[in-house]
């Protein structure tokens, strides 16, 4: 009876194993064609959102007359981690800069689902903010925010919420969790807007003095 039990678990293990090899096989025969289409990303974030960022900046500035408002990053987190779901808008030129963005690790893993203003949530804030200053920190070049939302966002300067960069916010990072199974993502923050290494100088030169970033959800009910 004990060989017989052993030859079962064998046959599951072996089993197990030559199912593994062939999703590793397919997944990396996909590869070649999804690094093409991730290094094609021409930006993925929904007009909907736009609309609605644009709305509540305006609405803003008709309180704040005397700031300068010159551009507008917008954040769709209703788009998959690994697309580039944040652009970055020139509000008089129109020229947009887009580029990918995490979110919060109790945030959701392949996409934003639940969010919070909470201090240690470790989760994505939505709403509008307002670009503070740039400095230079732990993570380098980064840009400390203030939370205009006092329900959904205000504890962002408490909760140390900035835009900065990381090495988890890249395409290898993508495909190694697509290897390992974790699905195509990249990595996640504590709550921070988290950029590219090679985006970080574009995105700060452009948001500081005068920048402004909107979080979109698309779902009604986290209005």
């Amino acid at each position: 009876m004990r060989e017989g039990w052993h030859y079962i678990y064998a046959m599951k293990r072996s089993l197990l194993k030559n199912t593994m090899l062939a999703v590793l096989a397919v997944i990396l025969l996909l590869v070649p064609t999804g690094v093409t289409l991730l290094l094609r990303d021409p930006g993925q974030v929904s007009e909907e959102a736009v609309d609605e960022a644009k709305a509540e900046l305006g609405r803003y500035a008709l309180l704040h007359p005397e700031e300068e408002i010159r551009t507008l990053a917008v954040v769709d987190y209703s788009k998959p981690s690994f697309m580039k779901r944040m652009v970055v808008i020139d509000l008089q030129s129109g020229q947009r800069l887009p580029c990918r963005v995490a979110h919060g690790k109790e945030s959701g893993k392949l996409f934003a689902r639940s969010f919070s203003n909470v201090p240690e949530s470790n989760r994505s804030s939505l709403g509008l903010f307002r670009v503070v200053r740039a400095y230079s920190g732990d993570h380098g070049l980064a840009l400390r925010l203030d939370g205009l939302d006092s329900l959904r966002n205000g504890n962002a300067a408490p909760r140390d919420i900035v835009v900065h960069s990381a090495e988890y916010v890249s395409i290898p990072y993508i495909l190694w969790n697509l290897v390992t199974l974790e699905g195509p993502r990249i990595g996640r923050s504590n709550g921070c807007f988290v950029v590219s290494r090679g985006d970080i100088v574009p995105v700060a030169r452009r948001l500081d003095h005068g920048g402004f970033i909107y979080s979109w959800s698309g779902n009604p009910e986290n209005k």
